[in-house]
């Protein structure tokens, strides 16, 4: 199940909130990243070194490939391992595959990286800052990949870190979890890994070097160059990151050098902006806190017989569907669908929501449950049963995913059942608003669902007028 470090502690969510630490899902990434460019702002006592450590990291790096005369010789090597940034564990952010362990940077995407970066300094940009723009070049380098580059870096300053804010904790520490001798840090139960905590004010969900305005203007001090680009890739870095791809991006940098000033420029300009916890646009956090107080105040009674029959868990998967459907309709959940202005969230957020909500239940009922191996974040996203045989499949999907509906309910799904060996499945439809062709779409959908092994629950996530307004 779905539980916070906070919560493991025993303690309110506020008291590591208070101190400025993120309070983890110990046994699932969120997905929030450390972002290079909130470091150099941070004010955090045991990190205000700590961008300079990852700039002298870049800048040594760029001096062992000015001295490398060919790929493989002694200088580029040295590169090469300043460049070996593996996944720091045990900090309960990014992108895993299953639960809380992801992957580093490998061999492959470190050559490519060397790569460019040695043509750009070749062409007499060597800026740190460069490195910390990869992620707009290159493939498969994105915000996990920059997180992952600046914990590496800055590991030895968020354990201490850690330390101090579990110190201040009003608890004992050892009463709860097990800890590591040699770093004295907690030891994450589920999978081992002693638990680094990160402070909030670092944590964004996309990284401002890879999230650009319309205001961000290419070569907006040199209109030579200006003139020469603008047709290639637009007016704004917006526009060129939104309309090539990064391979022909690296292409136009490196045949016109100059914009990488520009870039720089830009980039080290922007705002220190970290995450808002409180608007949640990526649905990555509200939704733990959430689900356990719904489930709380509105207990739902659930059990499986001691040897149960697919019938038997359909029915409680079924009963849990119908009060996640109870709980949007008709107690406020929908709220947690749409942002403060009015848009709609990233659908995630809604598959997170009914994650939390139906762990919380089978937690409260002392059911056991066999969870999805990716924790909700694909390829289906849950999973309930006993063992194959009396396994339910649970598919969520909004409205608005017009072509995912039909895709999803025709392909997908039957795909899934087939690899996981289950005999039924339950597809939640959440209607957010529908287009005319999502209307055809859901209507040949329940025409092609009626009388298999898959059933539909359709749950109204449209936001309700208040009370006084009815």
């Amino acid at each position: 199940m779905p539980i916070s470090l906070s919560k493991l502690l025993k303690i309110d969510s506020s008291e590591l909130i208070d101190r400025d630490a993120f309070d983890p899902i110990v046994d699932l990434d969120t997905r929030l990243f450390i972002d290079p460019h909130l470091l150099k702002h941070t004010k955090v006592p045991e990190l205000i070194g700590s961008y300079e450590k990852l700039q002298k990291r870049f800048r040594d790096i760029a001096k062992l490939l000015v001295a490398s005369d060919n790929i493989g010789d002694l200088f580029w090597n040295k590169a090469d391992i300043l460049m070996d940034w593996p996944e720091v564990q045990g900090l309960c952010i990014g992108y895993s595959h299953k639960g809380t362990s992801g992957s580093g940077i490998g061999p492959e995407l470190r050559m490519r990286l060397l790569k460019t970066a040695k043509i750009i300094i070749n062409k007499g940009k060597n800026d740190p800052e460069l490195f910390e723009l990869v992620g707009l070049l290159e493939e498969d380098f994105g915000s996990d990949r920059i997180s992952d580059m600046t914990a590496n870096v800055i590991k030895g300053d968020l354990e201490k870190f850690t330390l101090r804010v579990l110190h201040d904790l009003d608890t004992d520490i050892s009463k709860y979890l097990r800890i590591e001798p040699n770093t004295g840090l907690p030891i994450n139960p589920y999978n081992g890994i002693p638990i680094i905590l990160i402070p909030r004010t670092l944590l964004r969900d996309l990284p401002v070097a890879l999230d650009w305005s319309d205001r961000d203007e290419i070569a907006k001090h040199n209109k030579e160059l200006r003139s020469k680009v603008n047709d290639l890739i637009g007016k704004s870095w917006r526009d060129a990151t939104r309309s090539l791809s990064k391979q022909e991006l690296k292409k136009y940098i490196i045949e016109f050098p100059e914009l990488m000033d520009n870039l720089i420029d830009i980039y080290t300009s922007k705002d220190a902006q970290h995450y808002d916890f409180v608007e949640d646009r990526a649905g990555e956090f509200i939704w733990y806190p959430v689900s356990q107080r719904y489930t709380k105040n509105n207990p739902l009674s659930i059990r499986l017989p001691e040897h149960p029959s697919i019938d038997d868990v359909e029915r409680m998967v079924l009963s849990i569907c119908d009060k996640f459907k109870s709980l949007v309709e008709n107690n406020g959940l929908c709220e947690l669908f749409y942002n403060s202005d009015g848009s709609l969230k990233h659908e995630t957020a809604a598959q997170l929501l009914f994650y939390g909500i139906s762990e919380s239940y089978c937690e409260q009922n002392r059911i056991m449950i066999a969870r999805e191996s990716n924790s909700g974040r694909g390829p289906v996203d849950f999973k309930f049963g006993t063992n194959m045989e009396n396994s339910v499949l649970v598919e969520v999907k909004k409205s608005t995913n017009t072509s995912g509906l039909q895709k999803g309910i025709e392909k997908q799904l039957p795909e899934y059942m087939k690899s996981e060996k289950s005999k039924r499945a339950i597809y939640i439809v959440i209607d957010v608003g529908y287009t005319k062709s999502a209307i055809e779409r859901l209507n040949a959908i329940n025409k092609k669902v009626n009388g298999t092994a898959i059933k539909i629950v359709h749950v109204d996530g449209n936001p309700k007028p208040s009370a006084s307004k009815l």
